[in-house]
């Protein structure tokens, strides 16, 4: 009798649970048994599903050094599951610091079948030294962007480029309309990411009501386990607002944003696929940030920014995201038409770096085909 092939998922945020749903999606075909960790979107292929992403909720150094004897729990209890069920594939997704420990402990104590890393951890910006200690745990790691695959495989690590899930959004070829009256403001997807953002957020709200400038309405894209934190955030504000976890519903909306704020990460790549002009803000923790500041090694926070060595999207991060800071460079997009079309310029020449010629979807499943058909 044929035996049926189980494969383990860990996906422990957002980003990585929109990656999950996309595969656990495709691989449902092939009738394989899929358990692991996830969210709202991906949980509906899992037969088990242990934890939910909701509770991996930190984000800087601090946080995470608090939640240590938590997530050490969660990856004992993970281990023994994966030894239990003896999973025919691993796929660890994202989460770099979490999901090595797991594949560490897999190694360590033989587990037979292979361990693979989807989305690389960022040794191109800092702890180089991850990319040597991957490759002695992970059996493959599949990477969003080309330029990373070097740092890997110089130590055996085999990597498999698939490209951002961004290649499959379409591009606005629309220019820029000036007329468009909603302004986007993207507060994150972790819960402490909107709280520590929020303040910024309303300042820019104060500044629209002090100026006058009534005839903008805000549109804030978000999950639904968020909505209700930032409807209350928002209750008593004056301009009017459009707050929506609807995504179909959001793809309206954003035809209609003139401009963004946005959180830095995967957000930033997608407003500007759709040639949206925008700044980024990010706050990390104070002591965070400190000690980040002596082992991070490249001076911008977005990718575009950073493939192309100069600051083509505005970042207000960190120490420099202040009120002062802020308004400065929320007045210069919203008022400097040569400013918005040169950003988008220079966005359309670097997208095309980071994208995929082929369904980065599409090339999981075939290297997860492949990979299980050799299982144990």
């Amino acid at each position: 009798m044929k035996k049926n092939k189980k494969i383990f998922i860990c996906c422990t945020e957002q980003s990585g649970e929109n990656i999950a749903y996309n595969i656990c999606k495709r691989l449902q075909k092939h009738e394989f048994t899929i358990d692991g960790v996830g969210g709202k979107l991906s949980e509906e292929f899992f037969s088990i599903k242990y934890f939910d992403i909701s509770i991996f909720k930190s984000l800087g150094l601090i946080e995470i050094l608090l939640s240590i004897p938590k997530f050490i729990k969660i990856i004992n209890f993970l281990f023994l599951k994966i030894l239990e069920n003896q999973y025919d594939l691993v796929i660890l997704i994202d989460s770099p610091d979490f999901n090595y420990q797991l594949a560490k402990k897999l190694k360590k104590n033989n587990f037979k079948n292979k361990v693979i890393q989807i989305v690389a951890p960022t040794v191109w910006a800092w702890r180089e030294g991850r990319a040597k200690k991957f490759a002695l745990v992970y059996d493959e790691i599949l990477t969003l962007f080309k330029f990373e695959k070097k740092y890997f495989e110089k130590y055996g690590l085999k990597t498999t480029f698939i490209g951002h899930p961004i290649s499959l959004m379409e591009s606005n070829t629309i220019e820029i309309n000036n007329e468009k009256k909603l302004i986007a403001f993207l507060f994150g997807s972790r819960d402490n990411e909107i709280s520590k953002l929020y303040p910024y957020f309303k300042i820019i709200h104060d500044y629209l009501i002090y100026n006058n400038l009534n005839q903008y309405e805000l549109f804030i894209p978000t999950l639904p386990h968020l909505k209700n934190k930032i409807v209350k955030l928002t209750k008593d504000w004056k301009l009017k607002i459009i707050i929506s976890d609807d995504l179909k519903e959001n793809e309206n909306f954003y035809k209609k944003v003139f401009v963004s704020v946005t959180c830095s990460g995967t957000a930033t790549l997608e407003i500007s696929k759709r040639m949206i002009p925008q700044i980024v803000i990010y706050k990390l923790n104070f002591i965070t940030f400190f000690l980040f500041s002596f082992l991070i090694r490249i001076r911008f926070a977005n990718i575009l920014n950073i493939l192309n060595k100069k600051m083509i999207i505005t970042e207000v991060v960190n120490n420099k995201l202040n009120k002062k800071n802020l308004i400065f460079a929320f007045n210069k997009l919203i008022t400097d038409k040569s400013f918005r079309e040169n950003q988008i310029q220079q966005v359309k020449k670097s997208i095309p770096e980071i994208e995929s010629f082929s369904n980065p979807y599409d090339i999981c499943e075939e290297r997860i085909r492949e990979l299980i058909s050799k299982a144990i």
